[in-house]
């Protein structure tokens, strides 16, 4: 008799344990798209200018939230930046050094453009215009953003982006050796 409670048991965790396979396979994989911590709370703008080492630049935390600013930190580490990299355009295109920052490495939730072809990079821009490039995630900021700006971003800027990334020296992370 007590065969039977514990096959049922046991058919009752192997039934819950596919179901949550199934779940997690529709779905990407929890370790590449790590949630936002909820309990995040961002700093107060309380006016004073926040600073890097090695750096006499200066921005305030508006500033630095703000997506049509990408603050230029050590200037001398690139030329010039285009307009639409240091300030975009508004309504709708922000500046592209926001996100992939002046020098190009980018962060943890976005693309590293510094040094990859100029080609290439207008590739991505027209294949997030077509819908031929999207996301896994849509509820995600970031490739919501690219998808969003992709639309009244022109031609002319997308290839000044490019050019100006593609031109830049990629750097070390410091976690890949060759």
């Amino acid at each position: 008799m007590r065969i039977v409670p514990a096959l049922l048991s046991s058919v009752i965790v192997c039934g819950l344990l596919a179901m949550r396979m199934a779940t997690a396979a529709d779905g990407p994989p929890a370790w590449a798209y790590t949630p936002n911590n909820p309990d995040y709370k961002p700093p107060v703008d309380d006016g004073k200018p926040v600073r890097v080492p090695d750096s006499t630049a200066g921005y305030t935390w508006s500033q630095l939230r703000d997506r049509f600013i990408a603050p230029v930190w050590h200037p001398s580490d690139h030329g010039a930046l285009p307009d639409i990299v240091a300030n975009g355009r508004k309504p709708g295109v922000f500046a592209c050094g926001y996100c992939h920052r002046a020098t190009g490495p980018g962060g943890p939730e976005n693309a590293d453009l510094a040094g990859l072809p100029k080609s290439y990079i207008i590739q991505q821009m027209a294949d997030y215009k077509s819908r031929a490039r999207g996301t896994a995630l849509p509820e995600r900021i970031p490739p919501k953003l690219m998808i969003e700006l992709s639309k009244p971003i022109t031609d002319t800027e997308i290839e000044a982006a490019a050019a100006y990334f593609s031109a830049l020296q990629p750097r070390s992370n410091g976690h890949c050796t060759t």
